[in-house]
C-alpha cells in the first residue's frame, strides 16, 4: 500500500497531513511511493544516496543502475559518519513521492507539515532530486510552484527546507525561487513565508543591492561594495509596514543578503573587529557568522576527502579541520 498519513480527527496536525496527501493525489505531478515494493524502495534509497554522491565525489552513478550491494559500496565512500541512506519506510513525518511528468519518472520529493509553535504551520520540503536528463528544463520550479499552491490552499504559512552550503546547485536554485535564510546553525535552513514581500537584487560588478517589494534602487534595504578583500555593508531602516509596496518581512534580511553575497563570491568580512564577533553570529546574523560557518562546513568536507566546489570568499582563510577543532 502507498504510504499515507495516519488520520486522527482530534489532532490538527494529522488532519493537515491527511489533507496534504489528498491534495497531492489530485495532481499528476506527484505519485506516492509504495515502500512495500522492493524496487521502488531501492530506487528511492538510491536517489537519496546520489544526492550526496553528486556533490561529494567526482563521479557519481545513476541511481537507476544501483543494486543494494552497490549502494552499500558507494555509501562507504560518500557518506560521513552518522549519515545513512534515507529509506521510504523510515521518514518520520515525511511522505515520499515520485515526480511524474507526461507519464515519465523524473525524480523524488518528500513532504511534511510542521508547526514551529508560533505563526502558521509550514510545508517542509526534503529529498527533491531530479535525474540528470530532467534538469535544466524548469521541473524544479514547477514542483515548488505546485507545492506553493497546495500550501496556500491548506492555509499554511510558507515553504521550508534544509540544504547544505556545499550543495551549490540546490542553494542557488532555492535563492532564485525567493527563499530566505532562517538560520545556518547546522546547515542552511531556508524559508519562504507567503506573507513576506518578495525581494530582488540589483547586481553590478562593484555593488549589490537588496530591495524589497517595489522599492527603487535609492531605497535598497542593504547595499554592499567591495573594498579590496573587505566588505562595505550599508543598511537603512526598513520602510514602515503601512508604506505602499513595503512590508516588514518575518524572514531575515541580513542573513539572506549575506548568502547571496557568498554564492556570488563576494567578501563577507567587514573589519577585523567584526570578524572577532563571528561566533556571536554562529547560528544567524551578520555575514561574518556565515563566513565562519563556511570554514567549518568546508573544513569538515575536506577532512572527509569530499570534493569542495564552492565560491572562494575573498579575505577568508580556510583552516584544516584539525586546526579548526584544536583552536
Amino acid at each position: 500500500m502507498p504510504l499515507s498519513p495516519t488520520i486522527d480527527s482530534d489532532d490538527p496536525q494529522d488532519a493537515l497531513r491527511s489533507a496534504l496527501a489528498a491534495c497531492l493525489t489530485r495532481l499528476p505531478l506527484f505519485k506516492p511511493v509504495d515502500p512495500t515494493d522492493a524496487s521502488e524502495r531501492r530506487l528511492w534509497r538510491a536517489c537519496e544516496l546520489c544526492t550526496f554522491l553528486e556533490y561529494r565525489l567526482d563521479k557519481a552513478p545513476d541511481p537507476r543502475s544501483l543494486s543494494d550491494q552497490a549502494m552499500n559500496d558507494w555509501a562507504r565512500r560518500g557518506l560521513a559518519q552518522g549519515e545513512r541512506i534515507g529509506d521510504p519506510t523510515d521518514l518520520l513525518d515525511y511522505l515520499p513521492y515520485w515526480l511524474i511528468v507526461d507519464g515519465r519518472l523524473l525524480g523524488t520529493v518528500a513532504l511534511s507539515i510542521r508547526d514551529p509553535g508560533w505563526g502558521q504551520p509550514n510545508l517542509w520540503i526534503a529529498s527533491l532530486y531530479l535525474f540528470r536528463e530532467a534538469r535544466g528544463a524548469g521541473h524544479g520550479a514547477r514542483v515548488t510552484a505546485a507545492l506553493e499552491g497546495i500550501a496556500r490552499d491548506l492555509g499554511l504559512g510558507g515553504l521550508r527546507l534544509e540544504t547544505d552550503w556545499l550543495w551549490q546547485r540546490a542553494v542557488r536554485f532555492y535563492l532564485r525561487q525567493g527563499f530566505w535564510v532562517a538560520n545556518w546553525k547546522h546547515g542552511l535552513s531556508l524559508v519562504r513565508y507567503f506573507d513576506d514581500p518578495p525581494y530582488r537584487l540589483q547586481i553590478a560588478p562593484a555593488r549589490i543591492a537588496f530591495l524589497l517589494g517595489d522599492a527603487t534602487d535609492d531605497n535598497a534595504v542593504i547595499t554592499a561594495r567591495r573594498q579590496g578583500d573587505t566588505l562595505v555593508w550599508e543598511e537603512q531602516a526598513l520602510a514602515e509596514p503601512a508604506a505602499e509596496g513595503h512590508k516588514e518581512p518575518r524572514a531575515w534580511v541580513a542573513p539572506t543578503f549575506a548568502l547571496w553575497l557568498a554564492v556570488s563570491g563576494w567578501p563577507l568580512i567587514r573589519s577585523p573587529a567584526d570578524w572577532e564577533r563571528r561566533h556571536h553570529w554562529g547560528d544567524l546574523g551578520m555575514p561574518e557568522g556565515l563566513a565562519y560557518k563556511i570554514t567549518l562546513f568546508e573544513g569538515y568536507a575536506r577532512h572527509r576527502g569530499f570534493r569542495v566546489d564552492t565560491p572562494r570568499i575573498p579575505g577568508l582563510s580556510y583552516p584544516s579541520w584539525e586546526e579548526l577543532t584544536s583552536a
